[in-house]
């Protein structure tokens, strides 16, 4: 029978890619970090400065990273997010946060030297800086490269999935009959020279649905970051700066 150690093989899977991604984008100029797992709703993943600290008073910052969504989108997406919490890591280490926009301009340039694209809808044309950020990668340039190079190493094998969802998480082709790896048929893919294996989605049948729960939610205003809660489908307008509240996510 064989052995498994989930605990060692998740963990040493994403130190391996927060070193090599560290090394191929950042040149090894981040510092080690604790990487960690979340489920919070809507986010695939987040950056916390400064979260941890030992008995000899050193510090780390943390990583989190949200494993609901590694069976419903590619795994070009995992090595995203990581990369995208890495380049926050990155501009409070060397760089200047804003105070009031979590993505700014320092952010979204950094992004870019690295060949990721910074996309409020994660797709051509959309804006670069603001609270909510998606990405995509860009043509021929460090990202895919070092990609392409991650995805032939053997870890990919150790990666575990979250097989409890909320059932609103499921994509609507999701058919939960038999276990399928296809291809994602996401256009901003197309003409990237990704390696295929990248772009797979492991849709795992095995899945314990959770039912959505009806209540209330909490919305943002991306401008000043004042939040609110109340049921979904509110139009609000923010009196301080005129700014239409956004929807962020159900309440848990």
């Amino acid at each position: 029978m064989e052995t498994h150690k989930p605990t060692e093989e998740f963990y040493s899977l994403f130190q391996f890619l927060y070193d090599f991604l560290n090394q191929k984008l950042f040149d090894k100029q981040l510092p080690a970090c604790m990487i960690t797992v979340t489920r919070k709703t809507n986010t695939a993943g987040y950056f916390q400065p400064e979260r941890w600290i030992n008995d000899s008073k050193i510090k780390s910052d943390e990583i989190a990273i949200n494993p609901t969504y590694f069976d419903l989108y590619p795994l070009v997406e995992i090595l995203q997010t990581l990369a995208h919490e890495m380049c926050h890591l990155w501009q409070y280490h060397f760089g200047e946060p804003s105070k009031r926009t979590y993505h700014n301009k320092e952010w979204a340039e950094k992004m870019q030297s690295i060949g990721l694209m910074p996309s409020r809808t994660g797709e051509p044309g959309g804006k670069q800086v603001g609270q909510n950020m998606k990405e995509y990668p860009i043509p021929k340039g460090k990202f895919i490269k070092a990609a392409n190079k991650l995805i032939e190493h053997k870890k990919f094998k150790l990666l575990w999935f979250d097989r409890v969802k909320k059932e609103k998480q499921l994509p609507e082709n999701f058919q939960g009959i038999e276990n399928e790896v296809f291809l994602s048929e996401n256009p901003v893919y197309l003409d990237l020279n990704l390696d295929d294996r990248l772009l797979q989605v492991h849709q795992n049948s095995d899945i314990e649905k959770i039912p959505n729960k009806r209540g209330k939610g909490k919305y943002l205003c991306e401008a000043c970051e004042t939040h609110l809660w109340g049921k979904k489908g509110l139009h609000i307008i923010c009196g301080e700066c005129d700014t239409p509240f956004m929807w962020v996510e159900p309440e848990n």
